[in-house]
């Protein structure tokens, strides 16, 4: 670990590299996770830790907080109450949550999938973790729904991959650009929000009403995005 932290400084990155410890530390191996993460800050206190979450009980070791969108949703005033202490806080979709929740399922409207970065607006988290990328399967072209599994779970249609193989390429689908439309959105949120704070909240709030309530009128949506445009054009 000092060496990595040299190799770091070395090359300019230390304030862009992360380190990942273990994948979603739950109650069962919190104090595990814990203790290593302990040891690793006492020979290289630079380094950042992040990770996917599932338990609070690590004390504090994780700088960067990753929960599942449903998870920050029940335990929102814990992690608020982390970030206020100065850890940023992302989140992240992995075959959960379901039901009301935006995520990038192909079978769910293409709003849902846009909207999780007004979701990081609308909560201050600074972040999304991708699950996945391009978790494809030999037929990944043909997926909807049930035909990759990981760990005895049945993937969701579009939660293993959101690009596609091509032929010595890969390929974008439409929930790749609905996302980045996305992103789009938060960053001129975020301008916003410098120059009139409170009408990028109120905008971002009457999209975004809860963790899983949502305004997914199209027609609406359009409505927003032009206001949001307007005002920093200074129309």
């Amino acid at each position: 670990m000092p060496a990595l932290v040299n190799h770091l400084k070395e090359k300019g990155w230390e304030n862009i590299y992360m380190q990942h410890i273990c994948d979603e530390p739950e109650p069962g191996n919190e104090k595990t996770y814990a203790d290593i993460a302990t040891y690793i800050k006492s020979i290289a206190p630079s380094l950042k830790f992040i990770d996917a979450v599932h338990s609070h009980g690590v004390n504090n070791t994780v700088d960067i907080w990753v929960p599942q969108l449903d998870f920050y949703d029940s335990a929102y005033s814990f992690y608020k109450e982390r970030q206020d202490a100065g850890n940023e806080i992302w989140f992240y979709t992995c075959l959960a949550p379901q039901g009301d929740y935006a995520n990038r399922y192909i079978e769910i409207p293409l709003i849902k999938t846009r909207i999780l970065h007004w979701i990081n607006f609308r909560f201050g988290a600074t972040g999304y973790l991708h699950w996945g990328w391009n978790f494809w399967a030999e037929n990944s072209l043909e997926e909807t729904a049930g035909i990759i599994t990981e760990a005895g779970n049945i993937m969701p249609g579009g939660d293993a991959f959101i690009t596609y193989p091509g032929n010595g390429k890969i390929l974008s689908s439409i929930r790749l650009e609905a996302m980045r439309d996305g992103i789009v959105d938060y960053e001129l949120l975020k301008m916003l929000n410098e120059k009139k704070p409170a009408v990028a909240k109120e905008t971002c709030r009457q999209v975004v009403y809860d963790f899983a309530k949502y305004d997914v009128d199209i027609k609406s949506f359009r409505a927003k995005r032009r206001f949001i445009l307007q005002q920093l054009s200074g129309e």
